[in-house]
């Protein structure tokens, strides 16, 4: 495909879409293994970056701070983790879902640019399947020929963009999927959902409680707390764009999105390193925080110039 057709496609995207709407262990502490009465061991998955966007590898516990519920928390277990791809020892998750409702038919060589692009991408060892949004058929696994075909066989507009039905959709896939993930332990896991912002990095519904999306946001957050999923959201819109993160999927699960052109393959290359180099830090929760459906975390670390990825939420 040249560079002329795909920039004509992501045109394409960007107009409908804006009438549319919207592994192994390198090292391990464990600390103080009695939990309190509040609940299980929370385990998080948390990418460190440095000022250029490469991952910072060299950090200890004593340098992460994390609140829960904005109550200060003691990390008891740690482990710097790197995952090559190269084995299943050190696999790296990916699990493609493909929204063929926010994207019009017009989009869709691109979606299927970007997805073949991240799937060209995976090592003999990674585990990499593809969901299409609206297929009921398909599941998140397969080997890579079944994700060859489900991408050859990608619709854009394969079912009518609806609010919230749309939605309400996108939530329960990206549930049922954490879940299938989740007896993989111990391992970040990352859903790249290619498509629309409305359907990728929808905004958690309001008012909190009474939106009819409620109810399956809580679901689909509370999935993939469980199974350390983060959604990594690739969003074709037009240059210049507005692409908002913060308060998104992509923002509360730990993951990012691009906001762009032709030129995805820098966010592609990024995820993947991203899924290869993260810590898992573990806390029990405070006790008085358990009756909330959703909790709020914040991770920080005292390193100057280094910034990091968590979830933002959890169940």
């Amino acid at each position: 495909m040249s560079r002329a057709t795909l920039a004509a496609a992501l045109g394409v995207v960007a107009l409908a879409l804006m009438m549319s709407f919207t592994a192994p262990r390198a090292a391990t502490r464990a600390f103080d293994q009695q939990p309190p009465s509040s609940g299980d061991l929370v385990e998080l998955d948390v990418v460190a970056l440095d000022r250029d966007g490469r991952p910072v590898t060299d950090l200890q516990a004593s340098d992460f701070q994390i609140k829960d519920d904005g109550q200060r928390v003691d990390l008891k277990t740690f482990e710097a983790v790197t995952a090559d791809g190269l084995t299943s020892d050190g696999a790296r998750s990916m699990v493609l879902l493909l929204d063929d409702s926010g994207v019009p038919m017009g989009g869709t060589v691109v979606v299927q640019a970007i997805a073949s692009s991240i799937l060209s991408r995976m090592r003999q060892g990674d585990e990499v399947t593809v969901v299409r949004l609206n297929n009921e058929r398909d599941e998140a696994f397969g080997d890579t020929d079944t994700a060859r075909q489900r991408i050859a066989e990608y619709h854009g507009g394969a079912v009518p963009f609806q609010v919230p039905g749309t939605l309400d959709r996108a939530l329960r896939v990206l549930a049922s999927v954490s879940r299938s993930l989740e007896a993989v332990e111990h391992r970040r896991k990352i859903v790249v959902c290619v498509g629309s912002p409305a359907v990728c990095n929808m905004i958690e519904p309001q008012p909190r409680g009474y939106s009819l999306l409620w109810r399956p946001w809580v679901a689909a957050i509370s999935a993939a707390s469980r199974a350390n999923v983060s959604v990594y959201a690739a969003m074709p819109i037009a240059p210049g764009g507005v692409l908002i993160l913060g308060g998104g999927l992509a923002d509360m699960t730990g993951g990012t999105g691009f906001r762009n052109t032709v030129k995805f393959d820098s966010f592609v290359d990024a995820m993947w390193l991203e899924a290869s180099r993260y810590y898992l830090l573990g806390y029990w929760p405070p006790a008085k925080s358990s009756a909330r459906e959703l909790h709020s975390v914040e991770v920080k670390v005292n390193r100057k110039n280094v910034r990091v990825r968590s979830r933002r939420q959890r169940g």
